[in-house]
């Protein structure tokens, strides 16, 4: 092996040593907490015979998948490299708003989007924003927008619409501290759906 041979070997040697010792950082999960805990003002009170559905909320592909959202420029929203929800937010928030709707009340019975059971009413949700803005001058929150349309079943009329948008300031500026203002926003806006359902019902 003359020497210019054994010099690009030693040097391929050492570029494959040097990305054997590369680690990738590990990735965490979150999950979106789908207990409701409804305070004094939610105690429960006496049911309706009704029972409503609660459908599987919609959004745009970039939320109805595992990765977190960060936005630090109007119009441009990026995706945590290494932090990911355990589950579609779409998913986890529909958990959500049926433990809260459920725990109020209001219906004799709430049914998940999967039930075959007959159903009164159907809830539909429409999820428009949900990331963590973080903004120039350093601070940061969760921002939560969604849309709620309650439709009776039979005739398929929609009995009342409402938006609720909610933004929660974040103690951190990464991932963890906008999982934790997403989560206090999420389960503010759920505590807002069954009042609002309770004061239509």
């Amino acid at each position: 092996m003359n020497r210019q041979n054994l010099l690009i070997l030693l040097v391929i040697t050492l570029i494959s040593a040097g990305c054997a010792t590369i680690t990738v950082p590990a990735s965490d999960t979150y999950a979106i907490n789908t207990t409701c805990e409804p305070g004094k003002e939610l105690d429960k009170k006496s049911s309706l015979s009704k029972v409503v559905k609660v459908a599987y909320p919609k959004s745009a592909s970039a939320i109805n998948s595992r990765h977190i959202l960060y936005q630090e420029r109007e119009f441009a929203q990026n995706a945590y490299a290494h932090s990911s929800w355990i589950d579609t937010p779409n998913k986890m928030l529909g958990g959500l708003f049926l433990s809260c709707i459920d725990k109020k009340s209001i219906f004799k019975a709430v049914l998940p989007s999967g039930s075959k059971g007959r159903s009164d009413f159907l809830l539909e949700t429409t999820i428009s924003e949900f990331y963590h803005h973080v903004n120039n001058a350093g601070s940061s929150e969760g921002r939560v927008r969604i849309g709620f349309y309650l439709i009776d079943s039979n005739s398929r009329n929609v009995i009342a619409t409402k938006e609720f948008y909610t933004k929660v300031s974040a103690k951190t500026h990464n991932a963890k501290g906008g999982v934790r203002a997403l989560n206090d926003a999420s389960k503010s806006i759920a505590l807002k759906l069954s009042r609002w359902l309770s004061s239509i019902m």
